[in-house]
């Protein structure tokens, strides 16, 4: 009778071993790909559906799979704008010799003014930054659209009185491969050096999966 009592506590303890195993493999991989990287994670990006310069609809759940830095600009931007969008730039040329450009990293580069922002003028404008479009996407919503997209993302646009100007919020988004807010950089002038090396945290977790 004892023996029989210890060979069911021995069976006890060791499924008891092996659930608490199974749990903390399965929140160890869950925290990895979900908050993987030195990076937490700040929320989930809102999908939307988009047009893009070559005239094909882009949905950015579609880019799932790749680290995405995502900007809201508009054409006739007197300074900020082109600011973010050279930038923008630098870390597209660096990504681009690391040879991760286009294949795990994009941007997206919303316009504010679909009113005055046609495919034409975003392109002729987007071509100032020498962009890989097969990585770089330069979109246009509807004005329909925009409202809502703006709201699920956190950015306020407002005619300025009397002129052809917007005010409006000025950052940069990091989403990763999952869809997971990682960081924000607020402000015209996103460090390219601080965030390539946010990108390379999470792809140096990608690629350790």
């Amino acid at each position: 009778m004892f023996s029989l009592r210890k060979r069911w506590l021995k069976f006890g303890f060791y499924g008891f071993t092996v659930i608490l195993l199974i749990g903390i493999i399965g929140g160890i991989t869950y925290m990895i790909r979900a908050g993987g990287g030195t990076l937490p994670v700040a929320g989930q990006a809102t999908d939307f559906t988009a047009t893009n310069v070559d005239g094909k609809p882009v949905s950015f759940n579609s880019l799932d799979g790749k680290i995405r830095l995502v900007t809201f600009f508009y054409t006739h931007c007197p300074g900020p704008c082109p600011l973010v969008a050279f930038r923008l730039e630098q870390i597209q040329n660096e990504l681009q010799k690391e040879g991760v450009f286009g294949n795990k990293v994009a941007i997206v580069s919303v316009t504010l003014d679909p009113e005055h922002d046609t495919l034409p003028v975003l392109l002729k404008w987007a071509d100032r930054y020498h962009p890989d479009f097969q990585g770089w996407y330069f979109v246009r919503p509807t004005p329909e659209q925009l409202p809502q997209i703006l709201k699920a993302w956190g950015v306020q646009k407002q005619v300025v009185p009397g002129t052809v100007y917007i005010s409006h919020t000025i950052k940069t988004e990091l989403i990763d491969q999952n869809g997971n807010i990682r960081a924000t950089y607020s402000g015209d002038n996103p460090n390219p050096q601080q965030v390539e090396r946010d990108i390379n945290s999470l792809l140096a977790r990608w690629n350790w999966l």
